[in-house]
């Protein structure tokens, strides 16, 4: 008869017992910082980033284990461990540009443009002629939207290194961005021209086209991009939303779906997606599409809202309730939503409270014949006849095609031709 042992193994009477030892560990600075290089390279960062923090505790001098482990807990979203890492980095070395470089993409990432811009332009003191810097502060002043400071940073480079794609793709995407759409066009053109295996170049010339109603053109160069890079999420998504717009809504969905697959994070894919599946009558798979949205941010708005308007049709009136509510609090001043509220309130027989909101739909745009039908029918279940007629008068002068509706409520018959 056996038995467990203390230690979790089977012995066996009359047999000899082997002791077993667990596989040696590092134990030294060398040990820890090599084992952690060879985590990363597997793959396995979490267990490269234990074993350069009980490295950098060991040797409190050394530059490259609080870079190795700064950089693996920036790409683990751990941003204010990262940049306690790179800061440590530059008290042990002030002049060491990488230690900078990563600080200032560290508050990059955490939307602190200042702080980056503030980094960044001290490191540019260090090496001028940095190019990744430079690229970078004038991504940073592209986001804060001081465009003209960001094209001085990409001009500065330019006149460095004249064919860097990056620089001349960012300094036309910029040019967009600040309302110069032909510009923009000119100069993307002009890096396709330079290297036209260069997929991001493609995008970005896509990108312009569909700015500028070019809708045929951006088709045929987010299809180039995709040829040149065919699991790129970005365009992908570019490619299905410009497919959207031309009415071929199932082969966008097979984009759309594919790049929410490679990076399920991409919110603006979710919602369209999740917007074509309504279009298409598909409210379950829709859902799902909201739903994901919402995991990425729980108070979108527009996810909420479309959520309301699903359960509204699917009969769950208090589910509704509940997400147009919320929708409500993060965008108060949504004309959309106080409408989808008051359409809802009215099923649930509070026509008081839906007059509410259906007066706040109409204030908020004005020239919406649809909310003006939707205040007369209110008003009507208010026993307000007259001010109920004067609305639908005014639904009907906004959009004569709703004559027949607007005639049928203030009980007219439209008269036949002579």
């Amino acid at each position: 008869m056996s038995r467990e042992s203390p230690g979790g193994v089977a012995t066996v009477a009359g047999a000899k017992v082997i002791p077993l030892h667990s596989v040696r560990k590092a134990q030294t600075f060398e040990g820890h910082y090599e084992l952690g290089r060879m985590l990363r390279e597997q793959g396995r960062l979490d267990e490269a980033i234990r074993e350069w923090q009980r490295a950098a505790a060991m040797e409190q001098q050394h530059l490259d284990v609080r870079l190795d482990l700064g950089v693996a807990l920036a790409e683990r979203g751990l941003l204010d461990q990262a940049v306690a890492c790179f800061r440590n980095a530059i008290e042990l070395s002030p002049k060491c540009v990488e230690a900078h470089y990563y600080l200032g993409l560290a508050f990059f990432q955490q939307g602190m443009m200042e702080e980056a811009i503030q980094v960044w332009t001290g490191c540019l003191r260090l090496d001028p002629d940095d190019h990744d810097l430079r690229l970078s502060l004038a991504e940073a002043y592209q986001e804060l939207g001081k465009y003209r400071k960001a094209l001085g940073q990409l001009d500065k480079l330019l006149r460095l290194k004249p064919y860097h794609l990056d620089a001349l793709n960012m300094r036309g995407m910029i040019l967009l961005q600040m309302g110069d759409g032909p510009q923009a066009l000119k100069e993307l053109r002009q890096c396709v021209d330079l290297d036209p295996t260069f997929s991001r170049s493609h995008l970005n010339l896509g990108v312009a086209h569909l700015h500028q109603g070019f809708l045929d053109m951006a088709i045929l160069q987010f299809r180039r991009a995709l040829r040149l890079s065919p699991r790129n999420p970005d365009a992908l998504f570019n490619l299905g939303q410009a497919l959207a717009q031309r009415g071929e809504v199932e082969e966008a969905r097979k984009h759309l779906s594919l790049a929410v697959e490679l990076q399920p994070g991409m919110m603006d894919c979710q919602l369209l997606l999740g917007n074509l599946e309504l279009f298409l009558g598909h409210d379950t798979q829709a859902a799902e599409r909201f739903a994901a949205a919402l995991e990425i941010d729980p108070h979108d708005s527009e996810a909420l809202g479309a959520m309301g308007e699903i359960q509204h049709r699917a009969g769950e009136l208090e589910e509704a309730r509940a997400y147009l509510q919320a929708a409500l609090e993060n965008d108060p001043e949504s004309a959309s939503l106080h409408y989808s509220m008051a359409l809802l309130l009215k099923d649930m027989d509070s026509p008081s409270r839906a007059l509410v909101h259906a007066r706040r739909a109409a204030g908020l745009q004005p020239d919406s014949a649809e909310y003006e039908l939707l205040l007369g029918d209110l008003l009507l279940l208010r026993g307000k006849k007259s001010a109920a007629r004067e609305h639908w008068s005014r639904a009907l002068g906004l959009d004569p095609t709703l004559e027949p509706d607007a005639l049928e409520r203030m009980g007219t018959r439209r008269r036949k031709p002579v």
